[in-house]
C-alpha cells in the first residue's frame, strides 16, 4: 500500500478484542481505517502518514479503491 508492505489488517481492537466497526490496514509508515457512517449510507475513510502529504494522498487513494472494490 503506497509502496509499502501491509503489516496488519484489523477488524477487532488488539487490546480488548472489541469490534472496531470496520477495517484498519497498517504499513510501517502509515495506515487507513474504513468504517460505515452511523448516520449516512456512506463509508468514511481515515488515514495517517508518517512520511508526508504525498504519501498520505496515495494511502487515501488506494483505500478508496479497496473500499469501492469490496462494496462492488
Amino acid at each position: 500500500m503506497a509502496g509499502e508492505k501491509i503489516e496488519t489488517i484489523l477488524t477487532i481492537a488488539p487490546g480488548n478484542n472489541a469490534s472496531i466497526g470496520g477495517l484498519k490496514v497498517s504499513t510501517k509508515n502509515g495506515w487507513f481505517a474504513a468504517r460505515p457512517s452511523g448516520t449516512e449510507d456512506i463509508y468514511k475513510i481515515y488515514g495517517e502518514s508518517f512520511l508526508g502529504r504525498s504519501h498520505l494522498d496515495e494511502i487515501l487513494k488506494q483505500a478508496q479503491e479497496i473500499v469501492n472494490t469490496a462494496l462492488g
